[in-house]
């Protein structure tokens, strides 16, 4: 995928305020840039914004390094055929890396969904437009899609672990549901993904038991948590 160039900048960056439901006058604030100056760049106009400051404005949208970051949870609203999603998926997010939908079938106008890709976490409010009512399937590329029984707008958002704690937890659930072999060995490989770096925590040591837990209820053997956990250590 090809590096960001200074002229597709504004346009993200503008993409990505829509998204994310921000103001000018916040952004100022959170970057320091002039919100004169921030709307006359925005239109794609001529106006010289430092390079440290258009870092720090990507940044706070959410991007580092010409990526999506994976230390917060993005949270936006998108409505009709999804353009502003569909524009900001392609560009910022890596072509290897698998993508989880989750989704619900809980009734009303406005849909939360989450994405999971690599280790970035999206949170979204769908609302339809007049004529079109298009889902994050049909935008993005979609390499699992998970439906749960439970509210996906219940989910906590308080911080990226509690969400991302939640959202697994139901792919288990759902799982464990429909007998998917397949989507239990996947939720396991995410499970040392992300606990790869803390288990050495009481925090991870905690999730990690729950996890296993849940597995065993789910009616998986020990012996096979065990192999799925050896097998995917020895590929890493």
């Amino acid at each position: 995928m090809p590096s960001l160039t200074n002229k597709q900048l504004p346009a993200l960056a503008a993409t990505l305020i829509r998204l994310r439901g921000e103001t000018l006058g916040r952004i100022a604030e959170a970057t320091g840039i002039r919100t004169a100056n921030l709307s006359v760049w925005l239109r794609g106009k001529e106006q010289v914004i430092s390079a440290k400051r258009l870092v720090g404005l990507l940044h706070h949208l959410g991007v580092e390094g010409g990526r999506l970051r994976t230390d917060v949870l993005h949270q936006w609203q998108d409505r009709g055929a999804l353009d502003d999603s569909k524009l900001v998926l392609g560009k910022l997010l890596a072509d290897k890396q698998s993508v989880w939908l989750f989704q619900d079938e809980q009734p009303g106008l406005i849909k939360t969904r989450f994405l999971l890709a690599g280790d970035v976490l999206i949170r979204m409010e769908i609302k339809p437009g007049v004529d079109q009512a298009l889902d994050l399937a049909t935008v993005a590329r979609v390499d699992r899609a998970i439906t749960t029984p439970a509210a996906l707008a219940g989910v906590p958002i308080d911080s990226l672990a509690s969400a991302r704690s939640s959202l697994l937890a139901l792919a288990e659930q759902a799982a464990a549901d429909m007998g998917d072999q397949e989507l239990l060995e996947g939720l396991m490989c995410r499970l040392t993904e992300t606990l790869g770096s803390n288990v050495s925590s009481a925090q991870g040591w905690q999730q990690l038991e729950q996890a296993l837990r849940r597995s065993l209820e789910a009616g998986l053997a020990p012996g096979d948590i065990a192999s799925l956990l050896k097998g995917h250590l020895q590929n890493r």
